[in-house]
């Protein structure tokens, strides 16, 4: 979704209680009225229409993240104690190391994304049936690594643009 809210801007949600032109969002709480002020959070939504699951995944990275800091010191400070302050995480992103098959549905999914340039929605599922939703761009290594008693194998990495959303999956 697009948000004048920062904090929602660029995030995966599930939509409810949809009506029409209306819609809440499933598990966001905006009533925080220093991070969501009051008529800044018109935007738009686009709904995801088309899933392809990737297959024989034989590596899952999480890379990034990391807090960064400014540091300063006082002149006056005799002890010359240094402070520091947080300011922003460095990037996010997930690589993925998958079985080389052009023959699967992902691998043609995989290099049109890569080709497309525009960000997509990657869902993960848990083993509890929960699921995971990022919104990332997409890079593919169509050119399957080869090394000696090994499967030959294709890299996927996806830049994270927002914080992951979880939701339980949707009662039947």
């Amino acid at each position: 979704m697009k948000s004048g809210w920062p904090e929602l801007n660029e995030r995966v949600v599930r939509a409810v209680n949809t009506a029409s032109n209306t819609f809440a969002l499933e598990g966001i709480d905006t009533t925080k009225v220093g991070r969501f002020s009051k008529g800044q959070g018109i935007g738009t939504a686009t709904p995801v229409s088309t899933w392809v699951d990737l297959s024989q995944v034989t590596n899952v990275a999480k890379t990034g993240g990391e807090q960064q800091f400014y540091q300063w010191r006082y002149v006056e400070d005799r002890n010359s104690r240094q402070r520091q302050r947080p300011t922003y995480k460095s990037a996010k992103f997930i690589t993925l190391t998958l079985d080389y098959d052009p023959a699967l549905a992902w691998y043609e999914a995989l290099k049109e994304a890569d080709a497309a340039k525009d960000a997509v929605v990657l869902r993960a599922k848990l083993p509890n049936n929960d699921e995971l939703y990022y919104l990332v761009y997409p890079s593919f290594d169509s050119d399957p690594s080869m090394e000696l008693d090994a499967n030959m194998q294709n890299t996927a990495t996806f830049s994270m643009m927002s914080d992951f959303t979880r939701y339980a999956p949707l009662a039947s």
